[in-house]
């Protein structure tokens, strides 16, 4: 009989089901998507059942494309967007919706925390945060106690991936990554940090447990089985934040390796052999004993390329969107785009940033628009590596997510940064990472570096061509002129 586990990555529109084998093969995938609610500026939420008819949909999806008997799976594994998190009763009942990380309604009390309290330095030291960013847990929180006091009253505030487990085991526990990205977290004690929790009003009992990413945090109760289909008992282990369960699973596990995922929002990650301190890199405990992450994000990239899209040609595939790109030249005859259409986080933190393109021309056509885009995020990711770089040297960039399935954008990262972009076998690498931690949880390997070891596979890798690199960094040049000089403007809103 096949044993298999089973993985949930619960994305900010979609929850993916994996099942991967105990040869690392990913077997099956099911993707079921999820409408985020926006019932007032600045608030984004999410109906917090339909993570889990996601997650009983996925199971049996999967089951069946496989065809293989439910009794084969041999545990549950987690991946999970940061920071969104749910409130709950003591009955376990949530009482309201998820409020989801894009969530900004707290920016008021993160000003004045930083206005009264709370400096920078001292926040990056108890954190890994290298500034002090409103969509955070602990913020949010707050902000309950002042607007929705019977909210803050919860039980326990769990964060989603601890929701789901919670759902499946009644246990409250969580991992000390996704415990760090909600922002009440102290690196240096690993636990609670008392001085937030007491300006959140909140105390650590309403807080999950805190494990180390892949153990085993209980066991599958009957009436969850039942929603599944899949018998009680089987072992449910805690995960880690998706682009570090991605880290994992792409076999990022020492240092001189780095990891990039260029979906909704841009974010790298490195493994270093110890923490970091840079104004723009956030930081933590790696899922491996003794090792760290260094971790660089822009909130908004490839969704800019999805919303150039749908204006262009709605719902036309991606392959046949891009077709037409390799015949612009690099730097696209001249133009560029600025990405930052949701403000700015490297090389600067700036929210009041804006986005732009400059240079159009009426020699310009759709694909240069497209490529343009995809320049301006490779530039992104150029960004986010040189203040690691600096510290660290990095000799490969192993590229994950959606764009990844891209041969030319990879080559342009390649190109751009001047270092090799590798692409996994396995494209869900969060989905894989989750399983290599839950192997390692029930006894299948002796840690997670030995799992990511035997079940990470590359595919193909894209070596930089010189003379292609030096036209893009004078791409890149102009790209942060352009950036420089548009500093400070706001666009006048009627």
């Amino acid at each position: 009989m096949t044993a298999a586990i089973l993985t949930f990555d619960l994305g900010t529109t979609a929850l993916k089901t994996a099942l991967i084998d105990e040869g690392g093969n990913l077997l099956a995938i099911d993707t079921r998507e999820y409408a985020l609610l926006t019932p007032q500026p600045n608030r984004v939420e999410m109906l917090p059942d339909s993570y889990w008819q996601a997650a009983c949909a996925g199971t049996r999806a999967v089951l069946a494309k496989t065809g293989i008997a439910a009794d084969a799976v041999q545990a549950i594994g987690m991946s999970s967007q940061g920071q969104t998190f749910i409130p709950l009763d003591p009955a376990g009942t949530p009482l309201g919706n998820a409020i989801v990380w894009l969530d900004n309604r707290a920016q008021a009390i993160a000003d004045a925390w930083e206005a009264d309290w709370l400096t920078r330095d001292d926040y990056a030291r108890i954190s890994g945060y290298p500034f002090i960013p409103a969509g955070l847990t602990v913020f949010k929180i707050a902000w309950l106690a002042q607007h929705a006091p019977e909210m803050h009253r919860a039980w326990k505030f769990l964060c989603l991936p601890d929701y789901l487990l919670y759902l499946l085991t009644g246990e409250t526990a969580t991992d000390y990554v996704t415990a760090r990205m909600a922002g009440l977290f102290d690196l240096q004690t690993g636990d609670w940090e008392p001085r937030l929790l007491a300006a959140a009003g909140i105390t650590a009992a309403q807080l999950p447990t805190v494990l180390p990413p892949g153990h085993c945090a209980g066991q599958l109760r009957a009436h969850a089985a039942a929603a599944l289909g899949l018998p009680a008992g089987i072992p449910v282990c805690v995960g880690a934040n998706d682009q570090l369960a991605g880290a994992v699973g792409a076999g990022n596990i020492a240092p001189g390796i780095a990891t990039e995922t260029t979906g909704t929002a841009l974010a790298l990650i490195a493994t270093t052999p110890a923490l970091l301190t840079h104004d723009h890199i956030a930081v933590g405990r790696h899922a491996l004993p003794n090792l760290y992450y260094a971790m660089t994000y822009h909130d908004i990239s490839a969704i800019i390329l999805k919303w150039f899209r749908d204006l262009c040609a709605p719902n036309e595939p991606y392959d046949r969107f891009l077709a037409d790109i390799d015949q612009v030249p690099p730097g696209s005859d001249g133009l560029v785009v600025l990405p930052h259409f949701a403000g700015m986080t490297v090389p600067r933190f700036d929210p009041t940033a804006r986005g732009a393109f400059i240079g159009l021309t009426l020699g310009h056509t759709r694909a240069h628009l497209a490529r343009a885009i995809m320049e301006s995020c490779a530039c992104l990711l150029l960004d986010c590596l040189q203040p690691i770089a600096e510290q660290e040297s990095i000799h490969v960039i192993r590229s994950l997510g959606g764009a990844a399935r891209n041969l030319a954008w990879l080559q342009m990262k390649a190109d751009l940064l001047g270092i090799p972009v590798e692409r996994p076998r396995c494209a869900d690498a969060a989905s894989l990472g989750a399983a290599m931690l839950a192997a390692t949880g029930i006894g299948w390997f002796t840690d997670a570096a030995q799992a990511s070891t035997a079940w990470y596979r590359p595919d193909r890798a894209f070596t930089p061509d010189p003379a292609r690199t030096e036209v893009y960094r004078q791409v890149y040049a102009r790209y942060h002129e352009l950036s420089e000089r548009l500093q400070g403007f706001v666009p006048v809103m009627g």
